[in-house]
C-alpha cells in the first residue's frame, strides 16, 4: 500500500487545488436555472451538485482510509474535515469578488451538508 500513498495524496491535493481554482473562474449561471421537481419543492441542480461533490471528496478520503492510505500521519480525520470545511466556505465566499459569480448561502449549505453526510458515512464505516 505504501507505494500508492504518494499517488493517493497527489490525486487529493490536485483535486483540492482544482476546486479552489474553479471558484475563481467566471462562468454563466446556466445550472442555476435548472430545477428538479415542482417549483414549490424544487432543488436547484447546482445545489445537488455541490452536495454530491463534497460528499464524493469525503468518500475518496474514506476509500483511502479503508485501504490503509492516509492523507496525514496523525489525526487524519480531524485535519481532513477542517480542510474540506475550509474549502467549502472559501469556494463560496470568494465568489463575492469574482465577476459573473454570485455568493449563494444555499450553495454553502449544500457544500457543508455534503461534508456532514460524508463525515457521517466515514464515522459509520470506519467506526
Amino acid at each position: 500500500m505504501a507505494r500508492y500513498l504518494k499517488l493517493y495524496r497527489l490525486v487529493f491535493w490536485t483535486g483540492y487545488v482544482a476546486v479552489l481554482v474553479a471558484a475563481f473562474v467566471p462562468v454563466a449561471g446556466a445550472l442555476n436555472r435548472i430545477h428538479l421537481g415542482p417549483e414549490a419543492f424544487s432543488i436547484r441542480l447546482d445545489h445537488l451538485l455541490h452536495f454530491v461533490a463534497y460528499f464524493l471528496i469525503c468518500m475518496y478520503f474514506l476509500a483511502g482510509e479503508m485501504t490503509g492510505l492516509s492523507l496525514f500521519k496523525n489525526r487524519s480525520l480531524t485535519k481532513f474535515i477542517i480542510l474540506v470545511l475550509f474549502l467549502a466556505v472559501i469556494t463560496e465566499t470568494v465568489q463575492l469578488w469574482v465577476p459573473s459569480r454570485v455568493f449563494n448561502v444555499f450553495d454553502l449549505v449544500a457544500n457543508i451538508a455534503g461534508v456532514a453526510a460524508g463525515w457521517g458515512a466515514i464515522k459509520y464505516f470506519k467506526g
